[in-house]
């Protein structure tokens, strides 16, 4: 009996083994282990592929889509190629400044765009920087206050941000395109000015007045360039240039003489303004601290001049 169950045992053993020897020799030479590491390494693999080919995929239909053949390509702002659809290359320039305008609208009080911030931004303070002509500004400005010339280029202007105290007291946002070459200047003088609670009514570009100089004045309107000829001649303005300020000029009127002892006051409604022997808000005069300010930054101011004067105004020598 005992040697019944020894064979039946044996042979069992040798089965076990047999087949133990044989799974090893179809599997290769492959432990479990290893076989559950190697399907977990596949499976991983497969899933890797699987996501680079859809990502690969998405990737070609967006180029197709950009590269079409109503697209243009354009050199980019910031120096790379910017890929512009037809639709796109096709909107006028008009369209943009409305753009602009409904965008500046929804965020009144804060005429500095929330587009990608330019390498070139030069930061003075805190809101307080200039940096070359944006393009939604170029936009904005082209054929309004600027216009293509042999004596200016887009490419000499920066665009300046900054804040100051309105007739209020209240703080405001302000924007001004000036020459580069005063770009600092601008800075450092509007800086101390608001710090130090001096008030301006309003600082916008003159393309909110359709460039008209006039209209800008009317409103008091602190401004800076405007391709533009001095009033009542063909000689460029060192407005023309960026390099010609004008402050508060409701109350700093511009007054010319006439042969026969009259005047010409402007804008209208400042005649009560000409005469400077009186004391009022908002004079500028040798007292002044924006006087003060940008003599030490060797502007002109227009005050001092015999033929005109021109109490607005302040310049620096090109």
């Amino acid at each position: 009996m005992k040697n019944k169950y020894t064979k039946d045992i044996i042979l069992l053993f040798g089965i076990i083994v047999v087949s133990a020897f044989l799974a090893r020799y179809f599997a290769k030479g492959e432990t479990l282990a290893e076989y559950e590491q190697k399907k977990e390494k596949e499976e991983s693999t497969f899933m890797n592929t699987t996501i680079n080919n859809i990502a690969n995929d998405a990737l070609e239909d967006s180029v197709s889509i950009s590269f079409s053949s109503s697209d243009s390509i354009s050199d980019s702002p910031t120096g790379g190629v910017a890929v512009t659809s037809s639709a796109e290359s096709d909107r006028s320039a008009k369209d943009i400044a409305d753009y602009d305008n409904s965008s500046s609208s929804q965020n009144e009080g804060n005429p500095v765009e929330s587009e990608k911030e330019s390498s070139l931004r030069v930061k003075y303070a805190d809101d307080f920087y200039f940096e070359p002509l944006p393009v939604h500004i170029i936009s904005r400005i082209t054929n309004v206050s600027y216009t293509p010339n042999e004596n200016i280029g887009l490419e000499d202007l920066s665009y300046c941000s900054l804040l100051y105290n309105d007739f209020n007291g209240e703080t405001q946002s302000g924007e001004m395109i000036c020459n580069t070459s005063i770009a600092m200047d601008v800075m450092e003088i509007f800086y101390e000015l608001y710090t130090s609670g001096y008030q301006i009514e309003s600082i916008r570009l003159v393309d909110d007045f359709n460039g008209d100089d006039t209209a800008s004045m009317l409103a008091n309107n602190t401004s800076c360039f405007n391709y533009r000829v001095v009033e009542g001649s063909k000689r460029l303005s060192n407005h023309a240039y960026g390099l010609a300020i004008d402050l508060n000029p409701l109350y700093n009127p511009y007054i010319t003489y006439n042969k026969d002892g009259s005047t010409n006051i402007s804008p209208e409604g400042s005649e009560v303004y000409a005469d400077r022997t009186i004391s009022f808000p908002y004079k500028i005069d040798e007292n002044d601290l924006a006087y003060k300010l940008f003599k030490e930054h060797g502007f002109k101011w227009g005050g001092d001049w015999n033929s005109v004067k021109d109490y607005q105004h302040f310049e620096k020598p090109n």
